[in-house]
C-alpha cells in the first residue's frame, strides 16, 4: 500500500515540473522547399532582430538575448552565419514579415545578401513567478522573393517560488533563450 502512495507523489511531481517549464509551437513550422538544409542554403544574413511587442515597457537588448543566441545556434547546426546591421529591421513588424511580398524581401539586409533571416519578439511577459515567451523566425530567399522558412513558439519559464521575482534579468535571459532554443529546433541540422 506505501509503495502505491509513494509512486503516485513521484508521477504528481515529476508531471509538475515538466509544467514549470515549457514551449509550445503555435504552429507547424513553414517550408516553403522540403529540402532546407546546410548544403543547400548558402551564408545566412542574420538581421538585428524586431521587438513587435505590444507592451515594450521592460527593456530587453535583443542583440545578445536573441541574434547573438540564434547565430550560436545555426552556426552549430552547419550554417554559416553573418550578421548585418542594415537598418530596414527598424520599420518591419511581425505582420510584414508574416505577408512579405517579394518586393519587400529584395530589399532586405544588403545587395549581396542571399539567405536573410529576421527574429522578432512577439510577447515577453516576466511579471509573476512564471515567465512567458513569444518569438517568431522569419527565412527569406532574397534572390527568388521567397519565404522559406516560418516559425514560432511561446514558452513558460519559472519554478513557481518566491525567488524568481528577485533576478529579473536572468529570468529575461533564460526565457528568451530557451524560446530561441525552440524556435530554431524546427531548422533542419
Amino acid at each position: 500500500m506505501t509503495i502505491r502512495w509513494h509512486k503516485s507523489i513521484l508521477i504528481t511531481l515529476v508531471g509538475v515540473l515538466f509544467l514549470l517549464e515549457g514551449c509550445a509551437v503555435t504552429q507547424p513550422a513553414f517550408y516553403r522547399a522540403s529540402g532546407l538544409t546546410p548544403k543547400s542554403i548558402g551564408q545566412i544574413t542574420l538581421l538585428p532582430a524586431i521587438d513587435a511587442r505590444i507592451d515594450q515597457q521592460v527593456a530587453v537588448p535583443l542583440e545578445e538575448r536573441l541574434r547573438q543566441k540564434a547565430a550560436t545556434i545555426l552556426k552549430r547546426k552547419g550554417y554559416p552565419v553573418v550578421l548585418s546591421d542594415s537598418g530596414e529591421s527598424t520599420v518591419l513588424t511581425n505582420d510584414s514579415l508574416r505577408a512579405a511580398d517579394p518586393a519587400l524581401i529584395k530589399r532586405l539586409g544588403p545587395p549581396d545578401a542571399r539567405w536573410i533571416m529576421v527574429l522578432a519578439l512577439i510577447e515577453l511577459n516576466v511579471v509573476g513567478s512564471n515567465d512567458k515567451v513569444e518569438v517568431a523566425g522569419f527565412l527569406y530567399d532574397k534572390e527568388k522573393g521567397l519565404l522559406l522558412w516560418r516559425d514560432s513558439t511561446i514558452c513558460l519559464v519559472g519554478d513557481g517560488g518566491i525567488l524568481s521575482g528577485l533576478i529579473n534579468d536572468k529570468r529575461v535571459d533564460l526565457a528568451v533563450s530557451t524560446a530561441v532554443d525552440s524556435l530554431l529546433g524546427s531548422i533542419p541540422e
